[in-house]
């Protein structure tokens, strides 16, 4: 594959359009955000890491609008508007300042690249304990450290990126971004379920994946999920009841994932988006060697199967007929 243009350093945030946003807002606080600001068309919310807003939510469609990643340098800016289908650098005229480039991908998804925000203070981060566990014992005349609520969210880690044609998107983030395949999910013919990639940086460590380009029942592009970093098992644990409680609709989980190592939980939000709680990610670099995962061998170390609601968005002739393909190839390659 061609050199990449740039290399993303991190992914920003997500702007999100919601049918109702007051609802909405309510919705992503007891999920874990924090409101930072209010404007007359935005709201902009946060995790406890020190970082800008990740999450820039409007009224509208109920989907996400556009994905932003973090570049390292103006430099990388001017390096992407050099392209002639990218903006100039722009002010970023919102709460955090910093500059920005736009670009639409192939399939329409709006992409912002920014650079030069300004960071917030970290908050308080989740409670946590040493356990007694694997013969240790560490937890010593003290009690667990869990607090009832909502899950602490650290930060925005991934996204799930939907369409037709997930290779293309993958070989265009690839080239735009510096995008490098981990993982894929594999039929025994045809495209590829599901492409998992993350960043490249080299030898540092990064997060198994920062999107997962997977292909859509429908055939049509959007962003299937978002995905936050919680602080721990228990954080994530005690959100579930929380959210549990107050009568939200759970999709998948809890569970942990095969392809990413990460104890799950996903929420379907008020105005259709599902969001993702998670913790302890595998953490891959340059020595990482890509491998392809027949869908018949995909399955999660544990966990329930992801419900209707996290599959299928609509339900038409086209999701039947590509959901009895997918189902036909997991039978052929589970033995």
């Amino acid at each position: 594959m061609p050199e990449p243009i740039i290399r993303a350093k991190q992914l920003a945030y997500v702007r999100v359009e919601a049918t109702d946003r007051a609802k909405a807002e309510k919705f992503l606080k007891e999920f874990g955000l924090q409101t930072v600001e209010r404007t007359k068309d935005r709201t902009y919310l946060r995790g406890t890491d020190a970082q800008a807003p990740c999450y820039i939510l409007s009224q509208g469609s109920g989907s996400v609008t556009t994905i932003a990643f973090e570049a390292d340098s103006l430099e990388d800016l001017r390096k992407l508007a050099a392209l002639p289908y990218v903006s100039d650098v722009e002010t970023l005229d919102e709460t955090s300042g910093g500059q920005v480039v736009r670009l639409t991908d192939p399939l329409g998804m709006t992409v912002e690249i920014v650079h030069g925000r300004q960071s917030l203070a970290a908050m308080d981060a989740a409670p946590s304990h040493a356990f007694n566990m694997d013969g240790r014992r560490e937890r010593v005349g003290e009690l667990p450290a869990v607090s009832y609520g909502p899950s602490h969210v650290r930060r925005l880690g991934h996204l799930v990126l939907e369409s037709a044609d997930p290779p293309l998107l993958y070989s265009w983030y690839h080239e735009h971004f510096g995008l490098t395949k981990s993982d894929a999910v594999v039929l025994p013919e045809g495209p590829p379920q599901m492409i998992f990639s993350r960043l490249d940086r080299g030898e540092d460590y990064v997060d198994h994946h920062v999107i997962g380009f997977q292909f859509a029942l429908d055939e049509g592009t959007r962003v299937q999920h978002v995905a936050f970093e919680v602080g721990n098992l228990d954080d994530l644990m005690a959100g579930h009841e929380y959210l549990k409680r107050r009568k939200y609709k759970n999709v998948w989980g809890i569970g942990r994932h095969l392809l990413g190592g990460q104890i799950f939980d996903y929420w379907k939000s008020p105005f259709g988006l599902i969001h993702e709680h998670w913790t302890d990610t595998d953490l891959l670099n340059d020595q990482h060697q890509a491998g392809d995962c027949a869908i018949g061998k995909m399955r999660d170390y544990w966990g329930p199967e992801p419900t209707p609601a996290f599959l299928v968005s609509r339900w038409n002739f086209k999701v039947i007929k590509n959901l009895v393909r997918i189902l036909k190839a997991r039978s052929r390659t589970s033995a």
